[in-house]
């Protein structure tokens, strides 16, 4: 039957209403696991710049505008990675971007090793960087889609919070390192380490299901039966095929008789929704690219030495595990926009304490809360994100917001930091990080909606569902 017939729009939904009804059994955990892997790979590929810049920064005597170009050279490459690999996502599955982008991102770090000039490493870095920005938003994707609409948030924290403890592994490796090898070995050293993610992919072709709303939208009906029907026989629960849904049922006929366009992306409301979300994720960028990468060299000028520097940092990373774990519990349990609203609020108010003249006690707190705030609002501000566009746009809508946000986080900030610091000195540069910190939460904070415990299908239509606007009201016209 077809998938655009009144028939097969209803039996589509009531596979995706069997899905969302499932609880959390050991084959969604070993996707969420599995997905937390590739995060960890992933993640220490991008953090291991942190101890490298550390390194070479003192080896080569690198001056400040160098040392910015070095740290943004990779994040560069992913903001314009981003753009096309949300196409990519789309059209040929979450799956395939996300593998081509581990080849990619593993081969030129590896080869980054064998640098004997800045230009190479900033040339690898930046190719390194297209293939992390194809990778990066998958798994936000993929589980948002995968995991029923109670545990989405939960799912994404615990997946979520591998990526600290990924970037305090490779600033762990770092100080272990600079502990037992000369500095012009180490750095190659944490480079070649950093290309082992190839090895996974596989493990990622034998054992990562594509995303069942994906292939719904290709029309691969049964191959999405296949795989509920499993879940529900491994969780006990019954294949109850008149199973439906009436507000997703409305959501799904509205979407198969309008033509959807990446276009509609700067139109309304989902243009409303962009600005919203983009700012809401920039908040934890502000901080977070300055801390990951600098973080070793900030602890190391509050009077720690070069290899406790790295030791206390790679310390602060590990607990946000911890934290981002809660965080993502909090996003269901209470709401994505009160929890960011308030999380962030906390980080920027820890962030202009960072750069006071504090005793040692007030300098460790203010850095607990730094770290572990600011880590931990990337699940919700991801999530949230994730779920304003229809299934046919969410890898370009959250493509698009990675793109910008990191552009500004990654690039922009990560480049003037250095420069910055040394005209203004860090008090200052703080104060000024933990302003924008919450003027970007702020339009979350006054405009934004609830997302929590509502089907991913609801909070992605334009038709108003979630947001409060009359539903008869809006016609299935078609907008190309």
């Amino acid at each position: 039957m077809s998938a655009s017939s009144l028939s097969g729009i209803q039996e589509q939904e009531n596979l995706l209403a069997r899905l969302d009804r499932l609880p959390v059994n050991r084959r969604i955990l070993s996707l969420v696991l599995l997905l937390g892997i590739v995060w960890i790979l992933e993640a220490f590929d991008i953090g291991i710049i942190a101890p490298v810049l550390f390194i070479i920064r003192g080896l080569w005597k690198l001056d400040p505008s160098t040392v910015g170009v070095v740290g943004s050279a990779g994040t560069l490459g992913i903001v314009l990675g981003l753009l096309p690999a949300g196409r990519i996502a789309d059209r040929y599955g979450r799956k395939t971007t996300l593998l081509a982008g581990v080849v990619i991102f593993s081969i030129f770090t590896f080869i980054a090793s064998f640098a004997q000039s800045v230009t190479f490493i900033v040339i690898c870095r930046f190719l390194a960087g297209l293939g992390q920005g194809a990778v990066f938003p998958v798994p936000y994707l993929l589980l948002s889609e995968f995991v029923n609409k109670r545990w989405r948030g939960t799912a994404v924290g615990y997946a979520n919070a591998l990526l600290g403890f990924s970037y305090g592994l490779n600033t762990l490796a770092g100080a272990v390192i600079v502990g037992h090898l000369a500095p012009e070995t180490a750095w190659r050293t944490l480079l070649m380490i950093g290309g082992l993610p190839i090895l996974m992919v596989p493990v990622i072709l034998a054992f990562l299901p594509e995303s069942p709303r994906f292939l719904l939208k290709a029309g691969k009906v049964e191959a999405v039966r296949a795989f509920v029907e499993q879940l529900e026989d491994l969780s006990g629960v019954p294949h109850d095929e008149r199973l439906i849904d009436p507000q997703a049922l409305k959501v799904l006929e509205y979407a198969a008789a309008r033509k959807v366009s990446i276009f509609d992306l700067f139109r309304p409301p989902y243009l409303q929704r962009c600005a919203i979300a983009f700012t809401a994720l920039l908040s934890p960028f502000v901080t977070f690219y300055v801390i990951t990468i600098y973080g070793p060299t900030i602890i190391h000028r509050m009077g720690a030495s070069p290899q406790n520097a790295l030791y206390y940092t790679s310390g602060l990373l590990f607990l946000t595990v911890i934290t981002t774990a809660i965080a993502g519990g909090i996003g269901d349990k209470i709401s994505r926009r009160w929890g960011l609203a308030a999380i962030m609020t906390i980080t920027a108010l820890g962030t202009i304490a960072l750069g006071m003249s504090l005793p040692t006690v007030g300098v460790v707190i203010a850095a607990i809360v730094v770290w572990g705030c600011d880590y931990a609002g990337f699940p919700l501000a991801k999530l949230y994100m994730a779920e304003q566009f229809p299934t046919r746009l969410r890898g370009s809508g959250s493509m698009l917001g990675e793109s910008v946000t990191r552009f500004f986080g990654g690039v922009v900030l990560v480049y003037l930091f250095p420069v910055l610091n040394a005209q203004l000195g860090q008090g200052s540069l703080f104060v000024i990080l933990g302003i924008l910190t919450e003027i970007c939460i702020l339009p979350i904070w006054l405009f934004g909606f609830q997302t929590s415990g509502i089907s991913v299908e609801q909070t992605g239509t334009d038709l108003g569902i979630a947001t409060g606007i009359n539903a008869a009201n809006v016609s299935p016209e078609f907008d190309g």
